[in-house]
């Protein structure tokens, strides 16, 4: 090369030049087809309210939506809305009545979709103590398992045990409440290590309880003699939440996400029970089980339109109110204000 051409010399560096610029506008072109990565925040793993973004997961109804969904598995509502004011996630799936109350207290949080058309809820009592606990009444004195909660607000499990509490004559303050997760393995674990007498589950956790004869129940919101004495037992349970500010700055990320729940809700309503066991990787046995039982009991489990109903956003109002009374800026809070429904519109 000493002795080449300048001319020459000059006309192989410009070609190196431009060889190097297409591989790094190739490169910067790859990264921007990549689909986004979204991180999501939801109770679980294995309960109702994880199973929709689980499946969207193991189904790629994420990629087909143009996004990269990341879970992040917590064990409450009180923690999802934690980790969605300090960033820790982009998106979150919770109780609705624990959103409202956290924006009643400040928080810009949106409701964007609505993923259960009936919320499940099953208070189970530890086996060993049916002999003692014959209904809730007796629970006076004892400790109530309920979804982790942060310190400045109660999760939805929270808000339910305190309303079924009251409603058999026993006020909050005549039980302890510890944190029992919203997974098997948490759930389980406080049932044979005796840290509670009693907890508030999801399904099909509590259906698993009993299968493997762990506890029995004492309540629950799929048996309308028991949901009647609860004030607003339809609320809106399971939904996709986001906060205010960060939908306003990237609605487009937003409608990928609210494209991906929807996937995963229409793919629910045109399947089986079976079906989505499989899809879910569910082992055979109490787990496979306690699922299929719950599934084929409870059509209504999930949304099949993820619309926001009118007469379940009521009901939200009542429970939440209901179940705060404290509250004083709960109580003319509008729930219609942190609805967000412009992806999935409304039905009565």
């Amino acid at each position: 090369m000493r002795g080449a051409n300048p001319v020459r010399r000059r006309a192989l560096r410009t070609i190196g030049w431009a060889a190097w610029a297409c591989a790094a506008t190739a490169r910067r072109v790859a990264r921007a087809a990549e689909p986004a990565a979204v991180t999501l925040s939801v109770p679980g793993p294995g309960n109702s309210v994880s199973a929709p973004f689980e499946l969207a997961s193991r189904l790629g109804l994420d990629k087909a939506a143009g996004i990269t969904l990341r879970l992040r598995f917590v064990g409450g509502g009180g923690v999802a809305i934690k980790d969605l004011e300090t960033g820790n996630a982009d998106f979150a799936a919770f109780g609705l009545p624990a959103a409202m109350v956290a924006n009643s207290d400040g928080s810009r949080l949106v409701a964007l979709v609505a993923m259960d058309d009936l919320p499940l809820y099953t208070l189970m009592l530890r086996t060993d103590l049916r002999g003692q606990v014959r209904s809730v009444a007796d629970l006076r004195g004892r400790t109530i398992g309920v979804h982790s909660n942060s310190l400045a607000t109660k999760t939805t499990s929270t808000q339910l045990a305190e309303l079924v509490l009251r409603s058999a004559g026993v006020g909050p303050d005549a039980v302890r409440f510890v944190a029992a997760g919203q997974s098997w393995d948490t759930q389980s674990a406080v049932m044979r290590s005796r840290a509670v007498d009693a907890s508030m589950c999801d399904e099909p956790i509590g259906a698993r309880l009993e299968a493997e004869g762990l506890a029995s129940v004492l309540f629950s919101t799929g048996r309308p003699e028991d949901a009647s004495a609860v004030p607003g037992a339809g609320f809106l349970r399971a939904t996709l939440i986001a906060r205010r500010d960060r939908v306003e700055a990237d609605a487009r990320t937003a409608a990928q996400v609210v494209d991906m729940a929807l996937r995963s809700l229409r793919w629910i309503a045109a399947n089986s029970a079976e079906a989505m066991a499989d899809a879910l990787q569910l082992s055979a046995g109490a787990e496979r089980e306690a699922f299929l039982q719950v599934r084929r009991r409870f059509a209504r489990m999930f949304s099949t339109d993820g619309k926001f109903s009118e007469a379940q956003l009521r009901q939200t109002v009542v429970f939440t109110r209901a179940s705060s009374p404290e509250r004083i800026a709960l109580q003319s809070y509008d729930l219609n204000a942190m609805v967000m429904d412009r992806w999935v519109g409304r039905k009565p």
